[in-house]
């Protein structure tokens, strides 16, 4: 085929019957095959399919789209003149499944699963396989977003020591907090994007050493540019890795565990809390060992664990349930068809501009639910350690002690309002609920004296910002056709995420403004109560989800 001499039937049977036998021993082992090739004449898929059982799947493609692939594969030739006469001796199989080949490999899987009924021949224990797929995945990507979410928030207890002795004031403090998230902003799409070239296992584990480092670096800011600019890159580091991991636990789990999966995974941002909390207070009193202070030991310290667990992922995690060897042919077939191969319907219009994903008024809806949600999340997070201080004057090892209640109550609520959303197959009033409850919370918190009712308010609030993210994304992500998901996904964390820097900046530019905490508070409990609202027009039609 290199100097442009097609092959014949002679020079193609010892192939076939190689491919053949192999199909024999491996039918004769109880193994079920697919095999992909370009038989393309009868004779030929006769010799391949003697004395075995046989399904036929027609990809049927134009000869633009074949001659463009073909062209794509390196090391492959095929001149236009062979290609035009393979078309034209091009015997269709009248028996068989057709679909065009210019479909989403997961729907093309999706559609041959479905039509040869191998969901239901398989038998799959689906409890054992899910809670097997939890113990497997889950633990690993949660003590990853432990450390992820340490490393953006240690800056919150950074502050007790950091402001004076750099002399920041709050705005400037707040804004270099809150700057993470602009970083976070214009990276996040085009690294959801890129984790889908990459695959999960590379990417992730190459995130995770980049911010790693960075955060590491926090321990040299002498000034407000180098702040500003190394939470800017640490934000841009940080970008992938969130919505990667939820658009990677779409193609591992069906829809209707996903509230609960979600919701477990995310309990690493408040259980993050209750570990970083006393952690960073200790640290903080390491002042002038060595020469550093306080929080530069923190900053330094914190750093080391994305370092090594950056590594560790390269070895643990696979790409997708294909690629994992402790799952059986079938537990992989049944995944595909369930979870990844999972496909809603698309909008109006999309078929004909894919894309066009972007301009779906629910991507943008539930982009504005998820910046209320961050808004609180991130400003409770970041003001916390210093609101507490205002009213306790503990030092800053007790201080870290006390602010791990919020966290500890929120981890619990968060999994227990997403398991129960997973067994009522409702999502909107979960959230909008979540919401209400904290916007009540900030708002009596905002005129609260008391030091026990401050620390219970701020453990609401933070518990129903929390709640609201596995329900949140277990409807977000169910709603979206499979082609724009990775972008989909990534464009409402992104657009969501601004409202992570707007949280910490507004409250700390009103606290500098007024002197106090409450109208930040009251500012932020209104945009979480409308985030409730807003949730309740989105799907409407749909009760439950899928």
């Amino acid at each position: 085929m290199h100097n442009g001499i097609p092959l014949t039937d002679a020079d193609r049977l010892p192939w076939l019957d190689a491919i053949h036998a192999r199909l024999i021993e491996l039918n004769a082992e109880g193994k079920e095959v697919v095999l992909a090739c370009s038989a393309l004449k009868q004779s030929y898929r006769e010799r391949l399919g003697e004395n075995l059982p046989v399904e036929i799947v027609y990809l049927k493609g134009l000869p633009v789209l074949i001659g463009s692939r073909l062209r794509e594969r390196r090391g492959h030739f095929a001149g236009a003149t062979i290609l035009a006469g393979q078309f034209a001796d091009l015997e269709e199989p009248r028996e068989a499944i057709t679909l065009f080949a210019d479909l989403p490999p997961d729907e093309i899987a999706r559609k041959i699963l479905k039509h040869f009924s191998l969901a239901a021949k398989s038998s799959i224990d689906v409890p054992s396989l899910l809670k097997r797929l939890r113990w497997r995945l889950l633990p690993f990507l949660f003590l990853l977003y432990v450390v992820a979410y340490l490393d953006r928030i240690n800056v919150g207890f950074a502050a007790l020591q950091m402001k004076t002795q750099l002399g920041f004031s709050d705005s400037v403090y707040g804004l270099g907090a809150g700057i993470f998230f602009l970083g976070y902003f214009l990276l996040q799409v085009p690294a959801n994007l890129a984790l889908q070239r990459v695959g999960a296992r590379r990417w992730i584990s190459f995130l995770m050493v980049c911010w790693g480092i960075i955060s590491g670096c926090m321990f040299a800011v002498h000034s407000v540019a180098s702040f500003y600019s190394l939470r800017f890159l640490l934000g841009a580091a940080e970008a992938g890795f969130f919505p990667g991991v939820i658009f990677y636990l779409r193609s591992w789990f069906p829809p209707s565990a996903r509230a609960g999966v979600v919701a477990l995974f995310m309990t690493a941002g408040p259980v993050s809390g209750v570990i970083g909390g006393p952690i960073s207070g200790w640290l903080l009193d390491w002042n002038q060992r060595g020469g550093l202070a306080g929080w530069q030991w923190m900053f330094l310290l914190e750093a080391i664990p994305a370092i090594l667990l950056g590594f560790a992922a390269w070895f643990f995690l696979a790409d997708h349930p294909g690629g994992a060897q402790w799952l059986s042919s079938a537990e992989k077939s049944w995944l595909v068809e369930t979870a990844g191969g999972e496909a809603s319907p698309a909008p109006a219009g999309s078929a004909e501009h894919p894309k066009l994903w972007f301009a779906d008024t629910r991507l943008w809806g539930f982009a504005l639910v998820y910046f209320g949600l961050n808004t609180c999340t991130y400003g409770i997070s970041l003001w916390l350690p210093t609101a507490l201080q205002s009213t306790t004057g503990l030092s800053n090892f007790l201080l870290g002690l006390l602010s791990t209640v919020p966290y500890l109550v929120a981890a619990i609520l968060m999994v227990v309002i997403g398991a129960h959303s997973d067994r009522s197959g409702e999502r909107r009033w979960h959230i909008a609920f979540s919401a209400f409850a904290g916007g009540v919370a900030l708002a009596v918190n905002s005129f609260s004296p008391g030091v026990a009712i401050s620390v219970l308010c701020f453990a609401i609030a933070l518990s129903a910002s929390s709640s609201m993210a596995g329900p949140f994304w277990a409807m977000a992500s169910g709603s979206l056709t499979t082609v724009a998901a990775a972008g989909s996904i990534a464009l409402i964390n992104a657009v969501g995420n601004l409202g992570s820097g707007f949280g910490p900046y507004w409250i700390g530019h009103l606290r500098q403004t007024t002197g106090s905490f409450r109208a930040g508070l009251l500012s932020v409990a209104a945009l979480l109560a409308l985030s409730g609202v807003i949730v309740l027009f989105l799907d409407r039609g749909a009760r439950r989800s899928k």
